[in-house]
């Protein structure tokens, strides 16, 4: 039940970035749960990005908006292990 804010842009995307395409894994989890991706900022959406069961690992292609500072949030509904790789963005 937590949000975590990661910042997207600075670095290989540039701060005028409108949204980013992302790869969210998913590991390691000690229970079944889910993910929500979002713009920081804005309220959270009624739907998942990736569903995971105990102890799996899975990753799925998310395409969200850059929100507040830069920032896209993920909300996680039961413990794991989150990995983030932008792979484009949109101007």
């Amino acid at each position: 039940g937590t949000v975590t804010p990661v910042t997207v842009t600075g670095g290989s995307v540039p701060t005028n970035a409108s949204a980013v395409v992302l790869n969210v894994t998913v590991t390691e989890a000690a229970g079944a749960g889910y993910i929500t991706v979002y713009p920081c900022g804005s309220t959270l959406p009624n739907s998942s990005n990736v569903n995971y069961v105990s102890g799996q690992t899975i990753p799925n292609a998310v395409i969200v908006k850059v929100g507040a500072q830069g920032n896209v949030c993920l909300f996680n509904s039961a413990p794991t292990h989150l990995i983030v790789d932008i792979t484009g963005w949109f101007p």
